[in-house]
């Protein structure tokens, strides 16, 4: 048990080290290291281990059925010939190049905008703190980059959550248009949650890519944010 304890603590914490290094945005990574911190603690002190352990069993079961509902969706590809795509928009680099996460989904809608041209796209994001432009702005001109044409592309700079970015964009679509959200196979299932609840119950989802190895903090991020939704709203 100590063994047991003691391994995955520094697992844990070098997890978290190097979500610090490659995904310090937000300060998520210090969950990992407050975890695997815990951990360690329950291998070296014996009066708070089953106390320790029992909570990290309960909180890994809860994870664990949240993940099965994320994955549901982490898969899902529209129907050919959708009206139109509402591509959600993530952070940008400090160039304002898109980030990692926001390239899945601008590649993903790409890959769909090909093999449908009669598709229209919508780029949801505005301007976050440090940003020196806005996420749709600079998701318009990685998708014209790439060959799209111009003409197939809507902007809509205003939104700062998703809630805001399906309300936004549905604003902007021909009333009865076919429509598909694309993001991370991670975000996909809260996404269409939340578009059931902000003007778009029939959206299809489109699920794009996530880095392997960003992948467990996303989806522990999502579970987070899942049981908010569920609470707050």
């Amino acid at each position: 048990m100590v063994v047991a304890l003691t391994t995955l603590g520094i697992v844990l914490v070098a997890y978290g080290a190097l979500m610090a290094a490659l995904y310090p945005a937000g300060g998520f990574f210090l969950v990992w290291v407050a975890l695997g911190a815990a951990l360690l603690a329950a291998a070296r002190v014996e009066r708070v281990r089953l106390a320790i352990c029992v909570a990290f069993a309960a909180g890994a079961i809860a994870v664990g059925g949240l993940s099965v509902l994320i994955a549901t969706t982490a898969a899902a590809t529209p129907p050919a010939g959708v009206d139109c795509l509402v591509v959600l928009g993530a952070g940008l680099r400090p160039d304002g190049y898109p980030s990692e996460t926001l390239r899945f989904r601008l590649e993903a809608a790409l890959a769909y905008l090909d093999e449908n041209p009669e598709t229209a796209c919508i780029v949801s994001g505005g301007q976050g703190f440090g940003e020196p432009l806005t996420e749709a702005d600079a998701m318009a001109e990685y998708l014209e980059a790439r060959g799209l044409d111009g003409a197939r592309i809507t902007k809509e700079e205003r939104s700062s959550t998703t809630a805001e970015n399906v309300r936004n964009s549905s604003a902007l679509l021909a009333p009865g248009a076919t429509v598909a959200i694309v993001t991370n196979d991670f975000h996909l299932y809260r996404a269409l949650l939340i578009a059931k609840k902000n003007g778009l119950p029939d959206a299809y989802g489109l699920a794009a890519r996530t880095n392997p190895l960003y992948l467990p903090q996303a989806t522990l991020r999502e579970c987070v944010a899942i049981v908010k939704e569920a609470l707050i709203g």
